[in-house]
């Protein structure tokens, strides 16, 4: 599949369809949530992504092995058994309950009833029992290719990398991330470990951004110079940002290299920061 070209919609303007996928993204946790054991990292509710549907999907559940999925362009679910797309549904028009009951029979049966992954989320009329819309489909087609892409590229560098976790989209922030830990023995006080991620916007900002994060967090006066247009975050939070708005300010075929070497960059200068 042919590598997105990001900033056709501005990273500004994606915030009404970000929310609202944040949403529909619970209906294809809740299948890991009600039908799977529960792991201790919630590693159940986490999903994955499908670049030929443009989808996040979630695990196998039921005697089907079927897997639901959110197919962002058209805003709707899709139940997938091995290869094949066996039930779909249009959330346009529907609401989360309406969706999570059909969502249920659709992979474990009629008498399945799904339940949602509790965990705060951003206030939004879906939330609320609203329907879900028909609008913004330039901005989730937007907001699809940021999502390929930090699977992508967070994927090239841990596969580098020996102690990195998958790469997965967690529901509860909606971000995609891998966790590289440094201090692997048993034993470590406080282990070390550096999480890179990706977000579709938040509360820190309103608009997708690649981080890398250090853990524990260093002293804001340790933070070495950052290059590829990273800057450091300190706000709550310590990590190395790469906005949206950076990375669409480079030509396009120079996009993913811009993403890929800050991130390289970030996490090497974290390693520095660690002395590992």
């Amino acid at each position: 599949m042919t590598r997105p070209v990001l900033g056709a919609v501005l990273p500004g303007e994606l915030t009404q369809a970000r929310l609202e996928l944040h949403w529909a993204a619970q209906l294809v946790s809740a299948a890991g949530t009600s039908l799977l054991p529960a792991e201790e990292d919630f590693s159940h509710t986490n999903l994955g992504w499908d670049p030929r549907l443009g989808a996040l999907v979630g695990h196998d559940v039921g005697a089907k092995h079927a897997r639901a999925a959110l197919v962002f362009d058209g805003l709707g679910l899709v139940v997938i058994e091995g290869e094949r797309e066996r039930a779909s549904l249009r959330l346009s028009g529907r609401t989360l309950s309406q969706a999570l009951a059909w969502l249920g029979s659709a992979t474990a049966g009629d008498d399945a009833a799904l339940g949602l992954p509790v965990h705060d989320m951003p206030a939004y009329p879906v939330g609320e029992g609203a329907v879900f819309s028909d609008e913004g489909a330039a901005a989730r087609t937007e907001l699809a290719g940021w999502f390929e892409e930090a699977f992508a590229s967070i994927g090239e560098l841990a596969a580098h990398e020996d102690t990195a976790a998958p790469v997965r989209c967690w529901p509860h922030h909606f971000d995609v991330a891998s966790l590289i830990s440094l201090d692997t023995k048993a034993g470590a006080e406080e282990p070390r470990s550096i999480g890179v991620g990706f977000s579709p916007g938040d509360g820190s900002y309103d608009q997708p951004y690649f981080y890398v994060t250090p853990w524990p967090y260093p002293e804001a006066k340790a933070l070495p110079p950052l290059v590829a247009g990273a800057h450091w975050h300190t706000d709550g939070w310590t990590g190395a940002v790469l906005t949206a708005e950076r990375v669409i300010s480079v030509p396009a075929p120079e996009q993913q290299h811009t993403i890929r070497q800050a991130l390289a960059r970030s996490v090497a200068a974290c390693r520095d920061l660690f002395g590992v």
